[in-house]
């Protein structure tokens, strides 16, 4: 048996007067950001503590959908993940208690994200996905706080807990509460060309390439994309399909996406790459983009010099493969003084089983 438990969580957070769009002068100022802010604290009857939402990992499940999945449970609402936050541990014997010691035995390793409120419209379309949230357990949960960040830090009984709201004021310093989300898809395992007699661009996955298609869409709704965009050849869009169809939203194909049409003008596809993010900025809202695994280098070169530091943009490999089939990763971007700003990488990979 493991030693580690694993579980996840957020810092689920929602805007106390309204969306900030309505004034530029606030969108620039995180310090205002932060007074606007409503933060979700949840209290454990079974530990009498106040604590950030979280919980244990199910079998065969990744901490990002842990995340998601505890957090709606524990506050009864549907959400959606943002930028990565931090991690924290301790032994299982501390749990509950304000005051820990070093205790051996057995630890609880807590990873957690910022995390939204996914509204009605993209909580109807995620119901076929994430199933039915229903209220919170009251032997869990017994109660649900909204608070300011300067007063959560007071109401919180842990210290590591603290340490995490600090990492969220680290990330809305960075300008995440007013960026936005692409998701890039590398679509998943297809038929050889040495097998396949048929046009390239008609090339299917393999019963194990749609297994983990399908599998990715728990990790999607996890980002909850607003629009989902894809090469118009059939390995990618058999890839995105059973998200669009379980969600209901169409897929917008884009030719300058395909292995021959970036071949040819991979400028097309770079300053189309611009404009989708330029828009899902002014709207604060996520996208996702299947494509192929050459395109998938030179976007990546592209984007290489968006990032914030040089450990995220380690995280957009420079050799092939890039990525492995069927996988995904949530870039989190945010304004910059020139451009836009890569503030944070996540990686998205289904567990088939």
């Amino acid at each position: 048996m493991s030693k580690t438990v694993e579980a996840a969580g957020a810092i689920l957070y929602r805007w106390r007067q309204g969306d900030p769009s309505s004034g530029q002068g606030v969108q620039a100022d995180p310090h205002a950001l932060l007074k606007r802010l409503e933060l979700c604290m949840v209290h454990r009857p079974k530990y009498d503590d106040w604590s950030w939402p979280k919980g244990k990992l199910e079998a065969h499940e990744t901490h990002a959908h842990a995340a998601a999945r505890e957090v709606s449970e524990e506050t009864g609402r549907v959400v959606r993940l943002g930028p990565y936050l931090g991690e924290s541990e301790y032994p299982l014997s501390n749990e509950g208690k304000s005051k820990g010691s070093h205790g051996l035995g057995r630890r609880k390793h807590i990873v957690y994200w910022m995390a939204s409120l996914a509204g009605h419209a993209r909580a109807d379309r995620l119901q076929a996905v994430i199933g039915h949230v229903s209220i919170p357990d009251p032997d869990e949960v017994d109660q649900v706080a909204w608070l300011s960040p300067k007063q959560a830090r007071s109401w919180l009984t842990h210290s590591s807990d603290k340490q995490i709201l600090d990492l969220f004021v680290d990330q809305v310093e960075q300008g995440a509460l007013t960026g936005a989300t692409l998701i890039i898809v590398r679509h998943g395992k297809s038929i050889s060309r040495k097998e396949w007699s048929g046009e390239d661009a008609q090339r299917p996955l393999t019963p194990r390439g749609a297994a983990a298609a399908y599998a990715l869409n728990r990790e999607l709704a996890c980002w909850a994309p607003d629009d989902l965009f894809s090469s118009p050849w059939t390995r990618c869009l058999q890839t995105v399909r059973p998200y669009a169809a379980e969600t209901g939203q169409p897929i917008e194909e884009v030719d300058c996406l395909t292995e021959t049409a970036f071949a040819a003008q991979p400028d097309h596809a770079y300053a189309w790459l611009d404009a989708l993010i330029e828009d899902a900025l002014t709207a604060r809202s996520t996208k996702l983009v299947c494509m192929h695994r050459p395109v998938l280098g030179g976007v990546f070169d592209h984007l290489r010099g968006l990032c914030a530091s040089k450990s995220i943009a380690r995280l957009l490999a420079k050799s092939s493969p890039y990525m492995p089939t069927g996988t995904a990763l949530a870039l989190h971007f945010a304004r910059g003084a020139d451009s836009p700003r890569i503030i944070d990488i996540q990686k998205a990979i289904p567990i088939v089983y």
